[in-house]
């Protein structure tokens, strides 16, 4: 009875740890397989938010000099010349867009592979970056908007390559006029929320790249 006893022990045993050295196998290659996943994913991340971030530098600069002339629009009077005004009204009314690429982002999130990346900072901060990003452009689109209304209302009342002073007497009046003072005032309020929250949006783009940067390193040389 002991003999057949030890004989079923043994089997049960030999069976057991052939079950578990399979799961313990199977557990292994599947976190090879999902740090395999996760180090594509980081560098997928990392490209991605190195390009929007020479998008982002390329249309903040664009936004940075229509700021710092708004001062000079708001001074304006009829002894300044045609030339120096038109120069100016150029640099408002150029509207420049950020259009970013999201589509590692918004794809990780959506299939929940994100839950892969182990690194919680850069977890939350990926997550959080199409909220941000959303914040930023809204106000693009607005700034937008009021440059679309005042093309509209130039190409109405503005002479572009005037020919003559009278012509140009014609755009320095609209230049000073309180219609399109009040349309640049209307550009400057969405503007402003651009020039406050680019250089924050810029430190999370930055600060991202290189916790992924670091986190790649740290699972390279595991």
């Amino acid at each position: 009875m002991k003999k057949y006893l030890l004989k079923y022990a043994l089997e049960f045993l030999v069976i057991f740890l052939g079950i578990s050295l399979s799961f313990f196998v199977n557990k292994w290659n599947e976190s090879i397989k999902n740090e395999e996943l996760e180090i594509k994913y980081l560098k997928s991340l990392k490209e991605e938010y190195e390009s929007n971030l020479i998008l982002f530098d390329e249309s903040f600069s664009h936004h940075t000099p229509r700021w710092s002339n708004l001062d000079v629009f708001y001074n304006f009077s009829n002894k300044n010349s045609f030339k120096e005004m038109d120069s100016i009204v150029n640099i408002l009314t150029l509207n420049w867009s950020f259009n970013p690429n999201l589509g590692a982002t918004n794809s990780l999130i959506a299939s929940g592979y994100i839950e892969l990346i182990r690194n919680d900072d850069i977890k939350k901060l990926v997550s959080r970056m199409p909220f941000l990003i959303d914040d930023y452009t809204e106000e693009e689109k607005r700034t937008e908007l009021v440059c679309v209304e005042m093309g509209y209302y130039l190409t109405e009342h503005y002479v572009y390559n005037p020919r003559n002073e009278k012509e140009k007497k014609q755009c320095v009046d609209l230049i000073l006029s309180t219609p399109f003072r009040n349309k640049i005032y209307d550009m400057q309020l969405w503007l402003e929320s651009i020039i406050l929250e680019g250089p924050i949006l810029r430190e999370n783009f930055v600060r991202l790249i290189e916790l992924i940067e670091n986190e790649i390193l740290v699972r390279t040389d595991d």
